[in-house]
């Protein structure tokens, strides 16, 4: 079974816009809280607060990033926008698994991978390819 794993913030993650990089720091924050509760002391309250603030994350957060992903004219934009709406999409699916079926431990440890997942796989691969448009020249130090 998958096992939570505690993320940290490190300058790889830099996108070169300290508003998304906040927000980035944002989510890995509330991934690790997701995390302990799972190994700690989970409850199916903690999938409703979970898919609340991810639904509020990605109306807000993917609209600022596109935006800046356009405004710097990065090569990636149009690619990051297909990764959100495959993430939005995934966070549906999720939400309609809670409904009719309440929240399982399961269901805690799938979302928990799959915000996981994006960190790696999306931050870390994608979201970082914003930097070299931003015009600086090295990562800043958070």
């Amino acid at each position: 079974m998958y096992v939570p794993t505690e993320f940290v913030w490190n300058d790889k993650m830099t996108t070169g816009v300290p508003d998304i990089d906040v927000q980035h720091k944002y989510l890995i924050n509330f991934i690790n809280e997701l995390g302990y509760s799972i190994r700690k002391n989970y409850s199916p309250e903690d999938i409703v607060k979970v898919l609340k603030v991810m639904k509020f994350y990605v109306d807000w957060h993917f609209a600022k990033e596109e935006e800046c992903m356009e405004r710097y004219h990065c090569a990636v934009a149009e690619k990051n926008r297909k990764a959100h709406a495959v993430f939005a999409e995934k966070l549906h699916e999720h939400q309609k698994e809670y409904e009719n079926s309440g929240g399982s431990s399961e269901l805690a440890h799938r979302i928990h991978e799959d915000l996981a997942n994006w960190i790696v796989n999306h931050i870390t691969a994608l979201d970082t390819q914003l930097y070299p448009y931003t015009g600086q020249t090295t990562p800043q130090a958070t």
